[in-house]
Formats: C-alpha cells, sequence, structure tokens
C-alpha cells in the first residue's frame, strides 16, 4: 500500500527543481508523459505544482 501524505513538505520551488530533475531521468520510451509519471508517483507534489497554477 502506498502511502501518501496529506500535506506537501517542500516548498514549490522544491517540487519545481524535483519535477526538473526527475524528468532528466525520465524514460521517453515508456509512451506516457513525464507530467503523467509524476503525477502518479508523487502525487502530493504533483498538487503543489497543480496549486500553483
Amino acid at each position: 500500500m502506498k502511502h501518501v501524505s496529506e500535506k506537501p513538505n517542500m516548498s514549490l520551488q522544491e517540487v519545481g527543481e524535483h519535477y526538473r530533475v526527475s524528468s532528466e531521468k525520465y524514460d521517453v520510451d515508456s509512451g506516457e508523459s513525464h507530467l503523467a509519471y509524476y503525477r502518479d508517483k508523487h502525487p502530493a507534489n504533483y498538487q503543489v505544482l497543480l496549486d500553483s497554477v
């Protein structure tokens, strides 16, 4: 079972940097966009990004 915290413990800047770094390591061959991958793997951080738009 996945543990997802209710409140992200990272600032918008930290999440942005985490997203950027993870995109550099992301395998594009999967056919899934990095944003969809990030949403599934890091839902709390994704919510921070979503709330900032």
